[in-house]
C-alpha cells in the first residue's frame, strides 16, 4: 500500500493594510446590501446586520493604523533630516 502525503497548502504572502481595507470594504457594501434586503428572512438581516457592525469597526481600527503608521513615517522622516541638520551645525 502507498501512503501518499497530504498536499501541502499554498499560501499566498501576507497583505498589507490597503490591501485589508479593501477586503474588509467589500464585505461591508455586501453585508449592507443583504442587511437592506427586505426579501430576505429576518434572521438572515439580523445577522447581516450584526455582521456590519463587525466588520465596520475592523475597518476602522485598519484605517486608524494606516494612518498610524503615515504619520509615524512622517516623524521618523523629519528627525532624520532634523537630526543631519544639527550634525551639519557641529561639523
Amino acid at each position: 500500500m502507498n501512503a501518499s502525503k497530504p498536499k501541502r497548502l499554498r499560501r499566498r504572502k501576507p497583505g498589507d493594510l490597503g490591501q485589508l481595507r479593501a477586503v474588509l470594504w467589500g464585505m461591508l457594501l455586501e453585508a449592507e446590501h443583504i442587511a437592506q434586503d427586505r426579501t430576505l428572512d429576518e434572521n438572515i438581516r439580523l445577522k447581516a446586520i450584526s455582521a456590519l457592525a463587525t466588520a465596520a469597526g475592523a475597518y476602522l481600527k485598519a484605517t486608524e493604523q494606516g494612518d498610524l503608521e503615515n504619520r509615524l513615517k512622517a516623524l521618523e522622516e523629519r528627525l532624520k533630516l532634523m537630526g543631519d541638520a544639527r550634525l551639519r551645525q557641529v561639523m
